[in-house]
């Protein structure tokens, strides 16, 4: 067709989708060689100029159909293509030569000097021979429109059903609407628009960023807000990120942390509108997501203490939403988690004799009496040892502090011995003998120097008593002051498991963050498995039992200690995060993890990993890795050279190919948006 469309073409042309790739998009060339998989365009500097330029990895539009006319049916298609790089024309040599000519007579006609100060280096024949120059494209797929229930949608294909003549194919950069358009596929699945046509919501998506294809951007930034901007909206699909796994991979300080942050309060958001209770749990080793920071200036905590709860080493229960993190060493419900702790903490003096006879011992004993009498007996001993030994390191103990053990009327003649009959201990009958907050110390202390005299009844203080006592009166190495580090994890405030707590607020569809920040690592790791084996086992039950499954998110950093091909051998049950990493889909739990290993990562994981963010990566080998997966290999030089701190790759599940961006900074609106939609679903609740 020639002239301008009349009235029915463009009538026609803007109902077709396909024309609102076209409608903001600048001719750069066409095709002049074109295959399934990729293709030669043939353009100019001309073109590329007024097009904004055409940097690598940019998105090109090749198509039969002319923007704003109606097109032949068989041409009803455009085909996505991504720049890889520079091509030689067929006539490159010829071409060459004429440019190395025409500067050589430029600079030897006017001299090096006369060379700086022309207008031009070329006169304008050579410039219009020289000028055209070659750029390899790879095919992406194809958009076609479709219907769903007689609804036209944008649909695209991974590939092309068929190509035809080169010279049928002008090559267009999109800018604008339709690089936005491209750059959010797609805006609509076909599941989505049915159930929106049955009356259910329209389709949500979450802005992360705005497209960026290189490095430099100071055209992007020129054209910013202009007729070829490119720094449009890149919006993704917040379903695809929940229930399922999503890595996130760069090096310290170029995004990773943004990124959870942003994909947490999207999904806070996605839930509270959507009705849904999806819990989410991130472990803090910083206090990043607790607490506000330089970088942004915000923190997840400030959606609200009603929809996040903090955990916290040190935590009193008095601040709003704020849990401690730590147990109450006293308790007995709570003492084999005690033990565990303690165990943790004191494994890294292990070959010590007096910490391995400690560690020996057995506090917990058999839950009842009348399972095993001398046993329960004899760990109730130990245990009031034990708390002895906490005291004198310094923790806090409650103030009904109580507990009973059994010292016959032998024992307690030569303890009290020489006492004060005031100061006397007195057992009541069969020999129950209560020790408190007051006289636990004073017992512990005369217990101990009579049995180091011989005057206690033998086997009353076995050997696993003895390591605790020992400990208590620091007759050996540090003793107690081996454990005056741990204060920290020890809390009154504490009557239950934390990791029963931690399940429930998730349950109820919170925003969990576990402060570490203020823990030793041994610990923090301890009490990281402690809660992620307490929420799989959990999940394992109900899913075995067939109950509905609960939906949480968990996020993990550092996940190439975690995640590694050196555990891909070891049993579930022996390691937390390996049943994670496996069972996690099946239990309807979502993983995000950020690591900067990408080969360390066990490659079962990577192959079932659905979303993918990428930043900078300063190795050959994790480059390499990364590159077996979709089309990071297009990638992988600008990976390795892009040190740009939010300038990532990203593919999620519903997304059809991999977008260049630059991730938005986590900012205050984000909280704010999280925080309206949380209170209006819980205003609509009551």
């Amino acid at each position: 067709m020639v002239g301008n469309p009349g009235l029915g073409d463009q009538i026609i042309a803007r109902e077709l989708l396909i024309q609102t790739l076209l409608g903001d998009a600048a001719l750069v060339g066409g095709i002049y060689t074109m295959g399934y998989d990729e293709c030669l365009v043939l353009t100019n500097d001309l073109w590329k100029r007024q097009a904004g330029g055409v940097p690598q990895h940019c998105f090109l539009l090749a198509t039969a159909v002319q923007p704003g006319r109606a097109p032949e049916i068989e041409d009803e298609e455009v085909i996505l293509l991504r720049v890889i790089g520079a091509a030689a024309l067929p006539a490159e040599a010829e071409l060459v030569h004429v440019r190395a000519e025409a500067m050589r007579e430029m600079v030897t006609a006017r001299g090096a000097e006369g060379a700086v100060g022309a207008p031009a280096i070329l006169d304008v024949l050579t410039r219009n021979e020289i000028q055209f120059s070659a750029i390899k494209a790879k095919v992406l797929g194809t958009f076609f429109e479709t219907a769903v229930n007689g609804v036209p949608i944008l649909a695209f294909g991974s590939d092309v059903e068929t190509f035809y003549s080169s010279s049928r194919y002008k090559v267009y950069k999109p800018f604008g609407a339709s690089l936005a358009r491209i750059a959010s596929y797609p805006e609509s699945t076909d599941a989505e628009e049915l159930a929106r046509q049955g009356g259910g919501p329209a389709p949500r998506r979450l802005r992360v960023g705005t497209v960026r294809y290189s490095s430099t951007n100071r055209r992007r930034r020129m054209h910013a807000g202009g007729e070829h901007d490119t720094a449009v909206p890149v919006r993704v699909n917040v379903q695809d990120f929940i229930a399922l796994k999503t890595a996130v991979f760069g090096m310290t300080r170029l995004g990773k942390s943004n990124s959870m942050k942003t994909l947490a309060t999207a999904i806070a958001q996605y839930a509270a509108e959507a009705g849904q209770a999806i819990g989410q749990l991130l472990f803090d080793p910083t206090g990043e997501y607790a607490s506000i920071n330089v970088q942004d200036r915000t923190a997840l905590s400030a959606i609200g203490n009603e929809f996040v709860t903090i955990f916290r080493y040190g935590a009193t229960g008095d601040e709003p939403g704020v849990r401690p993190l730590s147990s109450n060493f006293f308790s007995d419900e709570t003492m084999e988690v005690t033990w565990q702790i303690i165990t943790a903490h004191l494994r890294q003096w292990t070959g010590t004799a007096y910490i391995d006879s400690f560690l020996a011992a057995d506090v917990i004993g058999p839950e009842t009496l009348e399972e095993n009498p001398s046993a329960y007996n004899r760990a109730r001993r130990r245990r009031a040892a034990l708390f002895a030994a906490l005291m004198r390191a310094g923790f806090e103990p409650p103030e009904d502090l109580s507990i009973t053990i059994v010292a016959s009327a032998e024992v307690l003649e030569a303890i009290n011995q020489g006492l004060d009959e005031g100061l006397q201990f007195r057992a009541a009958g069969r020999g129950q003998l209560r020790l408190t907050r007051d006289t636990l110390r004073r017992f512990w202390d005369k217990a101990a120097r009579e049995h180091a005299d011989g005057h206690l009844p033998d086997g009353w203080f076995d050997e696993q008593l003895d390591a605790i006592v020992k400990m208590y009166t620091g007759a050996v190495g540090a003793g107690y002051r081996r454990l005056e580090p741990l204060r920290v994890y020890h809390s009154l405030a504490r009557a239950d498991d934390y990791a029963e707590e931690v399940l429930n607020e998730l349950i109820a569809g919170k925003i969990v963050i576990v402060d570490l920040s203020l823990g030793s690592e041994t610990v923090g790791r301890f009490c990281s498995e402690r809660i992620i084996n307490h929420i799989v086992r959990d999940a394992a039950a109900r899913f075995a039992s067939g109950q509905d499954l609960h939906q949480i998110q968990i996020y993990i950093e550092e996940a190439h200690k975690l995640f590694n091909r050196e555990k891909r051998d070891v049993p579930e049950e022996a390691d937390p995060y390996v049943m994670l990493a496996k069972e996690a889909a099946k239990f309807r739990i979502g993983l995000t993890y950020a690591t900067q290993e990408v080969s360390s990562v066990d490659p079962l994981i990577l192959s079932n990993t659905s979303n993918w963010v990428v930043t900078h990566l300063n190795n050959h080998n994790e480059v390499k890795e990364l590159s077996k997966y979709y089309d990071f290999e297009d990638f992988a030089d600008l990976t390795l050279k892009a040190e740009d701190v939010g300038f990532a790759r990203i593919k999620t599940r519903s997304g059809r190919y991999i977008i260049p961006l630059q991730i938005d900074l986590f900012a205050e609106a984000r909280i704010v948006e999280a925080r309206t939609a949380c209170l209006r679903a819980a205003g609509a609740r009551r």
